[in-house]
């Protein structure tokens, strides 16, 4: 069985990559100065693993180039940075030879440093709670505590206990026997009397000997039938209401609700330039309580970013919100007049082409 396993193996290895490689361009690349260095920035899921070893999106596209240019795992290191502006000024000083992250084009970037032809449509997208998975019951007695619910039940309440003491100082004064076994007694069961009454409409008014009291429960079981019907009306909309998940249809929606963003993030200087108060945090882990605990109505981040942690449940109770912003485009960086450009745009446009860059990305983003 060892020898089946290790041909099942061997064929894996030789015909995964020539499935992007059969139509690879003749080119080469010059690698007799030394292994080239890659740079890269952690960034989920394009650039994820260890230092040494990545893995993602944008690493699994720089092997596929790599294959096609007919560079093996020893012609090449990688180096990580900490951020994307460190790893572009490195780009730019010549440190590295290729740069791997998610890396938008934009005019600040393009002012150093060169880019190969972009490989991925991005955009800033928003992911708001799920609620129709049902709330959790924290949240829902959250949600209860900040509304006005527990004030509508503890003006019923008061009502209730208004309608006994009236009852009881009218029938006790009327020799009803209802309250011959003491006051204390008495009080309990003109209660339980009048949360029948207020709560249900139930009530016969000839259990009263007063005419008073008599026409005072013909009103109550008129009135109590209204009463809750009413509070059953407000509790349902109540919740119902604060249960809808915020629309965010458009970026006017973005100023009446509670957004949150990465700091130092694309989506921190989108919001900042578009005048977009936000609450900024510091890791998905931060994002994912506040959510739990309704303190925030969404997350904007990179689009390509939340679908991966949608669909690998990194974040859960979440879905995404139908509104994206700020479409852009990531691209490979390279320092200036880097003789890998036209070798790499070359590779690049046949591997965009090939199906599996689209089985790539569908593992990582499920359904586009």
């Amino acid at each position: 069985m060892k020898w089946i396993f290790a041909i099942c193996a061997a064929f894996m290895v030789t015909v995964g990559p020539a499935v992007a490689q059969q139509h690879c361009p003749d080119v080469a690349v010059d690698v007799s100065d030394g292994p080239l260095i890659i740079g890269t920035k952690f960034a989920p899921p394009f650039v994820m693993g260890s230092k040494d070893a990545p893995e993602g999106l944008s690493v699994d596209f720089w092997e596929l180039i790599a294959g096609c240019l007919g560079l093996g795992p020893s012609d090449y290191s990688y180096v990580e940075f900490g951020t994307n502006a460190e790893l572009v000024l490195a780009t730019s000083a010549g440190h590295v030879d290729l740069a791997l992250s998610n890396l938008p084009l934009n005019v600040a970037h393009e002012q150093i440093v060169d880019f190969a032809f972009p490989y991925f449509e991005a955009s800033l997208g928003l992911i708001v709670p799920d609620r129709s998975r049902g709330a959790n019951f924290a949240v829902l007695l959250g949600r209860i505590f900040h509304s006005n619910i527990l004030m509508i039940v503890a003006g019923l309440l008061g009502f209730m206990v208004f309608v006994a003491l009236i009852y009881w100082w009218m029938e006790r004064r009327s020799g009803n026997e209802f309250f011959t076994q003491g006051p204390l007694s008495g009080l309990y069961r003109a209660l339980i009397w009048s949360a029948l009454l207020v709560f249900q409409g139930q009530g016969n008014p000839f259990e009263l000997r007063s005419r008073f009291g008599q026409l005072f429960v013909l009103l109550l079981m008129f009135v109590g039938v209204t009463i809750i019907s009413s509070f059953t009306a407000i509790i349902t909309s109540s919740l119902t209401l604060q249960a809808l998940e915020p629309e965010l249809n458009t970026v006017a929606d973005l100023e009446t609700r509670s957004i949150a963003v990465i700091s130092q993030s694309e989506a921190a200087a989108w919001t900042d330039e578009a005048g977009i108060t936000v609450k900024s945090m510091r890791a998905f882990s931060q994002v994912q309580r506040d959510i739990d605990e309704g303190a925030i109505d969404a997350f904007m981040h990179d689009d390509a970013v939340l679908r991966y942690l949608v669909n690998d449940r990194i974040l859960t109770g979440v879905k995404l919100a139908p509104l994206t912003v700020a479409p852009n485009r990531y691209a490979v960086a390279l320092p200036p007049n880097s003789a890998l450009r036209e070798p790499i745009n070359l590779t690049l446009l046949t591997i965009l082409d090939d199906p599996i860059w689209q089985n790539i990305q569908q593992d990582y983003f499920g359904t586009r």
